[in-house]
């Protein structure tokens, strides 16, 4: 009878285990399956970001290159293209000297303007075609490329100036827009006003 009973406790025991282990077994599962669902949500999710960031990125440039299109010149000036190499250090030319204020590198102005990259491509201006006149902007010399901030500051409103700078003061190896990564530019700024009541970021 002993021995029986020691048989029966072993099968008991057997069977507990043989319970627990396919229990144990079950629980990983289980959580492979979560894991491996969590995984592929998550790669759903990065993909459909990556989407809608290069989507963004398309639609900002269609817009670049659609301003690009519908900018001139300002009058009496043109883009000439210029060899990128020669352009290492920020270089001011004095087109028309104005008589007005000083500008300071905290100041807003108004002024008009149309830049170009080294290939004579014109990439904005505040001389649009489709309204076929100029419309000067208000913007902060603290919220611009650098090359603007220093390359302006110091002038006289009324000034005409051509600013040559290189890709380090412009937008660097990122680029914008239609302006490639590491591209020096040109500008022709004409400085309309001081106007620190209002400001737009260029």
């Amino acid at each position: 009878m002993a021995t029986s009973t020691t048989r029966a406790q072993q099968i008991g025991i057997w069977i507990i285990a043989v319970v627990l282990t396919v229990g144990t077994i079950g629980s990983f599962i289980v959580v492979i399956i979560a894991n491996d669902n969590n995984a592929k949500e998550a790669a759903k999710t990065a993909a459909s970001t990556q989407s809608q960031l290069a989507a963004q990125q398309a639609q900002a440039k269609l817009q670049a290159q659609a301003n690009a299109d519908n900018s001139l010149p300002l009058t009496g000036y043109n883009a000439e293209a210029f060899n990128p190499a020669t352009v290492t250090a920020l270089q001011k030319t004095i087109l028309v000297s104005g008589t007005g204020n000083e500008v300071k590198a905290t100041d807003s102005i108004n002024a008009s303007y149309f830049g170009w990259t080294s290939d004579g491509k014109i990439f904005d201006s505040s001389m649009k075609k489709d309204v076929n006149k100029d419309t000067p902007i208000t913007l902060s010399l603290g919220s611009v490329i650098k090359g603007w901030t220093d390359g302006l500051a110091g002038q006289r409103v009324g000034s005409t100036v051509k600013l040559t700078i290189p890709a380090d003061q412009a937008y660097g190896p990122a680029g914008s827009g239609v302006i490639p990564p590491n591209a020096p530019l040109q500008f022709i700024v004409v400085i309309r006003s001081i106007d620190n009541s209002t400001t737009t970021a260029k």
